[in-house]
């Protein structure tokens, strides 16, 4: 289960953190609020394709974390082979 996000210095956002819940998670805002580029960012981490202009004005580097938590047995295990 995905548990937090991070995201810095990626398109407006300077740097955000959230933390999800177990059960539903929404997130809302005003348009232009960088809930597309929360989102957006969770694709990359994922292994999508990242433009260069998606790095925020005046900044070297952007990065994504993804949290997640491993319960079912079987999952841990293959991820601890694929090293």
């Amino acid at each position: 289960m995905l548990q937090c996000i991070h995201v810095k210095n990626m398109a407006l956002i300077d740097e955000a953190q959230i933390t999800l819940g177990p059960n539903l998670n929404i997130m809302t805002g005003e348009t232009g609020a960088g809930k597309s580029i929360i989102i957006g960012a969770a694709l990359i981490a994922l292994g999508g394709k990242a433009p260069k202009t998606l790095i925020r004005k005046g900044e070297s580097y952007a990065s994504v974390e993804l949290t997640f938590k491993v319960e079912a047995e079987e999952t841990l295990q293959a991820l601890l082979n694929m090293e």
